[in-house]
């Protein structure tokens, strides 16, 4: 039996594994021009703060070159956006909530929208118009007249007193629903559309905290057969985290009629309802943010915490080829290196000269008097200016760097830290430790900066992170990258992007794009250094693997024209996992969008023969 929390108490199970199919093989990219794509989200665009919200932000620009498609986004109305966005009324639309008393009120709320417009190029003929809805806090009814005041994005994911934040997202939940029905009613196509006239095709719902918009939607428009309810895909994006948000079942009768609601028991543990489970269950399609991580969940019995949630619910959709692992491409969104405008303020770019690069002329120049722009200087740039900013030390010019970035985590691989500052201190490089506080208690670290002053730099105020991490990725010669999440090929990706080497473990060797330094000989085709973590020599292994890169970027000091050469290598490598590739990220999406119509319209068949039984 493991037990997680007050109210959460599973007994251990071993699931046997099962072939993962992936797309069922008559899916195709074929869909009807015109068609309307919904994403549900918390986080996007002017209001991120981690990776769910540059995911989506990537994959709604990058499907927009889709002239078939029309991709709109429902998200909360933070109060910040006002400074950010143009935006008009829309519509004023109500959803019912108990109040205080047990009755059931109409709390009303306004609806803006942002015309969210595109263009390849200067000819404005080619414009498309998409559109993000804003789903405003209630006009009168308290406490939900607080819901999604924010002074930045920062603030996004904060509650204000008086406004649980289950109450919050539920509040949203429902009101993303109701306006889901009204734009299904009302479809928003123009006289002049050369498409017909559609209303809500695809809702593509983000996370945990939106999964329960499924059944809000199915249960508003269960009875409208004139506008039969949108196909729903739901996304995975944190297998560690979202399985274990839930809502109480007191919270949640405040917003839905319990009675006869039987399918929602099975993902009801204590007093608490687990709506990711639900939402696998129940929309037509499922998709987890890595292709394989989806793939070990089924055919290798992946473990993590709480498993028992969610993975009966994933082998059950593995079996019909509803399970679907896509991993995402690399989001210039997030960072650039090539247009970030610290880094265009501190002369640190990267030269956009990846591809038209001379390797030859860079042999027969010398560098400092080179004719074409390089990597190489462009990073040490980047350290010159955090010395000068007082961020680095003088010394620091010409040390060798490790990064990490993310969460303070024990599963983020936290527990090698100790060895790596030995083997960092040994080798008088310098150790960036940059991350969210979480359950890997700070105290621990601080130790270890106490121990090492000199060679350790902890970075955990996410404003201070925000504004220099990309300076910091820059200057970086190698990031480690330890966690085994569904995460794991976007962070290594960028690692790669910023021309930095990375060190990770033998979790890197079902990545896509990590190629390991197998001998000590190698002097190219490698991006990594991969270690073992199954045995008892894991930490070895680790201080091995950091010692090779760290001797690796002793002989690249020496030949500078081989270390540009190299670190161009990095950046292509990272360049490849682009999300509009052939066969990549976006061709998927709009295959599962594709099988997620086709499953809801087999769907929508079996319904009515009962109905008219």
């Amino acid at each position: 039996l493991s037990v997680y929390g007050d109210e959460l108490k599973l007994e251990i199970q071993f699931y046997p594994p099962q072939p993962y199919l992936g797309f069922p093989p008559n899916v195709t990219t074929d869909l009807p021009r015109g068609t309307t794509i919904y994403h549900v989200t918390k986080e996007f665009e002017g209001a991120v703060v981690g990776r769910l919200g540059h995911t989506v932000t990537a994959l709604a620009k990058g499907q927009t070159a889709d002239k078939r498609l029309r991709i709109n986004i429902i998200m909360p109305h933070y109060s910040h956006l006002n400074e950010l966005y143009p935006h008009e009324d829309f519509a004023k639309l109500s959803i019912d909530v108990q109040d205080g008393y047990g009755n059931w009120a109409k709390v009303t709320f306004s609806v803006r929208r942002i015309n969210w417009n595109f263009t390849d190029s200067s000819d404005h003929s080619t414009l498309r118009r998409h559109h993000v809805y804003l789903i405003g806090r209630a006009i009168d009814f308290y406490p939900f007249t607080l819901a999604f005041r924010t002074t930045n994005s920062l603030d996004i994911h904060s509650t204000q007193r008086g406004l649980p934040r289950e109450w919050k997202d539920i509040y949203f939940c429902k009101a993303a629903a109701e306006l889901i029905i009204y734009l299904n009613e009302i479809p928003e196509t123009s006289l002049f559309s050369p498409s017909d006239s559609r209303g809500v095709d695809i809702v593509h719902l983000h996370g945990a905290t939106n999964a329960l918009v499924l059944d809000f939607v199915r249960q508003l428009g269960q009875k409208d057969l004139k506008n039969p309810s949108p196909a729903i895909v739901y996304t995975l994006h944190n297998y560690f985290e979202e399985p274990l948000y839930s809502n109480s079942i007191r919270n949640l009768g405040k917003f839905m009629n319990l009675t006869n609601r039987s399918n929602l028991a099975k993902h009801i543990h204590g007093r608490q309802f687990h709506p990711s489970a639900f939402a696998i269950d129940n929309s037509q399609a499922v998709t987890l943010v890595s292709e394989s991580k989806a793939r070990e969940m089924v055919e290798d019995s992946l473990d993590f915490k709480a498993k028992e949630l969610i993975i009966p619910s994933i082998l059950d959709r593995a079996t019909t080829g509803h399970w679907i692992g896509i991993t995402n491409g690399i989001n210039f969104n997030r960072f650039n290196p090539f247009d970030n405008l610290m880094l265009l303020e501190s002369n640190s770019n990267f030269p956009k000269n990846i591809d038209a690069f001379d390797d030859a002329l860079l042999f027969a120049e010398s560098i400092g008097e080179s004719s074409q722009d390089l990597v190489t200087e462009s990073k040490q740039n980047a350290r010159k200016y955090l010395i000068k900013e007082g961020l680095l030390n003088e010394e620091d010019l010409d040390r060798h760097m490790l990064l990490y970035v993310g969460k303070l985590q024990y599963h983020k691989g936290l527990d090698f830290f100790t060895p790596i500052a030995e083997i960092i201190t040994k080798h008088g490089a310098k150790f960036i430790i940059m991350g969210q506080h979480d359950n890997y208690p700070i105290s621990y670290l601080q130790r270890i900066k106490s121990k090492y002053p000199d060679n350790i730099i902890i970075i955990d105020d996410l404003e201070f992170q925000s504004t220099w991490e990309v300076l910091y990725r820059a200057a970086t010669d190698i990031q480690f990258v330890s966690s085994p999440t569904e995460s794991f090929e976007l962070a290594v990706a960028e690692a790669l992007l910023f021309g930095a080497t990375v060190i990770s473990t033998e979790a890197g060797r079902l990545s896509e794009i990590l190629v390991n330094k197998t001998h000590r000989h190698m002097t190219d085709g490698y991006n990594s250094y991969l270690f073992e973590t199954n045995n008892r020599r894991s930490t070895e292994g680790l201080q091995e693997a950091l010692t090779i890169a760290l001797k690796d970027c002793d002989r690249f000091d020496v030949s500078s024209q081989e270390k540009e050469k190299f670190l161009r290598g990095l950046i292509k490598d990272a360049l490849r996992l682009s999300w509009n590739r052939r066969g990549g990220p976006i061709e998927k999406y709009t295959k599962v969008y594709n099988l997620a119509m086709s499953q809801a319209q087999k769907e929508l068949s079996v319904n009515v023969l009962y109905e008219e039984d």
